[in-house]
């Protein structure tokens, strides 16, 4: 499969510009940096002052590929150009409340659905910092499939 990072960054820097919009007014988080993890896809750290330690209201945003391998009509594969997942992560207290306010972590889920993609929602442990290596440890607490990105599947 051909890794092409050229859609995911650009859903990612147009989520970061709409998000930046959004947050302007939130209490809890303020600053939107953008990075990549160590397997060149792109990511957005979500935080308040640029203040990213665990316990601290942090938001996650990874986009992924997809292995979007289908048929064609003589039965050979074809490997989806497009294909991509987005996480979303954020951190639980001890008595399993999120450190974000539950207000951004919807706004924030709302606008990654716009994307078109499946969702795959993390809830990082407590203490855990909200970063690629906490993102990798954690189990996708809900899938949200937004299928609107899958050209080579079909009925």
């Amino acid at each position: 499969m051909i890794k092409s990072t050229a859609q995911a960054d650009a859903k990612l820097r147009d989520l970061a510009e709409r998000l930046q919009r959004k947050i302007e007014g939130s209490a809890s988080i303020d600053t939107v940096r953008e990075l990549r993890d160590a397997d060149g896809w792109p990511m957005l750290i979500l935080s308040d002052a640029a203040n990213e330690a665990a316990g601290q209201p942090v938001i996650g945003i990874r986009m992924k590929g997809i292995d979007g391998v289908s048929k064609d009509v003589f039965n050979n594969d074809i490997v989806a150009y497009t294909p991509h997942s987005m996480e979303v992560a954020y951190e639980l207290t001890a008595g399993g409340a999120s450190t974000p306010s539950s207000l951004d972590i919807s706004e924030v889920i709302a606008a990654c659905a716009k994307s078109g993609v499946k969702l795959d929602i993390k809830e990082v442990a407590n203490t855990v910092a909200v970063d690629e290596a906490g993102m990798d440890a954690t189990a996708v607490a809900k899938e949200i499939e937004v299928q609107d990105e899958w050209p080579t599947k079909g009925a």
